[in-house]
């Protein structure tokens, strides 16, 4: 015999459950690295966002555009795996990209890093929510600078994250929008830690309905 979710209660009305908004942080990452799929194979060039940021993540040398675009393995070794919090990363780069708000552990190296969590969720009805991802963005105050043409290298990723993401659907999330009369947490402002690293925090918002 098989028991509904709700057992031994009955749910009366179809809200809004926030079925698989669970895996959204990830779904963003994934996309924002760009993977080959098939009959695609991503581009390297300053017009695609997308290679734009990988390179100002994974390139902490000077002129980072200048490098090749980082392999699908290479950009894969900077995701932290919070199913393997305790795995040590696989590159000398270290982890670098981040599907979560915080992570219990020192920095062993002046690296430039990316947190992606969700922000404030509103209630605009029964079935529709619209949701915030939160982008953190932060780098050694020597890379900073040392970006090439841009005189900031976390102000150029989060151009480069608004060009890759704003006004984009992505299947089953949702369409993205930096707009602060559909959700008031949209915007970006600068952020660091008092000490060797500064950044930039960029709050992107998304509809969210039973059936999106």
């Amino acid at each position: 015999m098989a028991f509904s979710p709700t057992y031994p209660y009955e749910r009366l009305q179809q809200y809004n459950r926030m079925q698989g908004a669970e895996e959204i942080p990830r779904q963003v990452i994934n996309y924002l690295m760009d993977m080959p799929l098939p009959g695609y194979m991503p581009q390297d060039g300053d017009e695609y966002p997308r290679s734009r940021l990988m390179k100002y993540l994974y390139y902490d040398e000077s002129y980072p555009l200048e490098q090749p675009l980082p392999s699908p393995t290479e950009k894969l070794s900077m995701v932290f795996d919070p199913k393997q919090a305790t795995a040590p990363p696989n590159s000398e780069k270290g982890y670098r990209i981040f599907p979560q708000q915080y992570v219990a552990q020192a920095q062993a190296l002046a690296a430039t890093t990316m947190y992606v969590h969700m922000g404030q969720s509103v209630a605009k009805s029964v079935n529709r929510t619209e949701l915030s991802v939160v982008f953190e963005i932060m780098t050694n105050v020597n890379y900073e600078s040392n970006a090439g043409n841009v005189m900031s290298r976390t102000w150029a990723m989060e151009c480069a994250i608004l060009d890759a993401l704003n006004g984009v659907n992505l299947n089953g999330v949702g369409t993205f929008y930096f707009d602060r009369n559909q959700h008031p947490s949209c915007g970006s402002w600068d952020i660091g830690d008092r000490g060797t690293n500064v950044g930039r925090q960029i709050v992107i918002g998304l509809t969210w309905c039973p059936n999106s």
